[in-house]
């Protein structure tokens, strides 16, 4: 099989501000409420503080990889970068139904074999034998890139 692009799944821009932005507000908000009306407690400011650092790194974190996008490329699920992330020879199975542990939007892959962990927040993770992909991503976006696994899938005979 050639290395083409067979499918892409990224964040659209409204979707990557709206859930940084979202973030960043709550930090703003518990910024704003740490300067204004602080707790009573030294414990009680240094926990606003910290939960209010902590929300603004991960608004920094959700902006940067959400700016990454997932691709279908030949037999490899790999980032914008060109890092790889599964071999579809390694899939077993692919779970997208309600009921499933898996992110919003998105599906789940259960692999042969045990990658490296590896977190790209609102896109994608993977852990042991398990990687799942969505979270900021739209649905359709989702779907596009779950049929094209599984379309690879059934012509290579690997999906049950």
């Amino acid at each position: 099989m050639t290395d083409t692009l067979e499918a892409e799944m990224k964040v659209s821009p409204f979707r990557r501000w709206f859930s940084s932005g979202l973030v960043a507000l709550t930090a703003a908000l518990l910024l704003n409420m740490a300067m204004t009306t602080p707790p009573a407690s030294i414990l009680g400011q240094g926990l606003v503080w910290g939960m209010a650092t902590l929300l603004l790194i991960a608004a920094l974190k959700l902006w940067r990889d959400t700016g990454v996008s997932v691709r279908l490329v030949g037999t490899r699920l790999e980032d914008s970068h060109g890092a790889l992330i599964v071999r579809l020879e390694d899939v077993e199975t692919l779970t997208r139904t309600h009921f499933s542990f898996r992110p919003s939007n998105g599906f789940m892959l259960s692999l042969k074999r045990e990658y490296d962990p590896r977190w790209c927040m609102g896109l994608y993770w993977c852990a042991g034998k398990r990687a799942a992909f969505g979270g900021a991503v739209s649905g359709a976006e989702a779907k596009k890139l779950a049929e094209a696994i599984e379309r690879h899938l059934s012509q290579s005979g690997n999906l049950l």
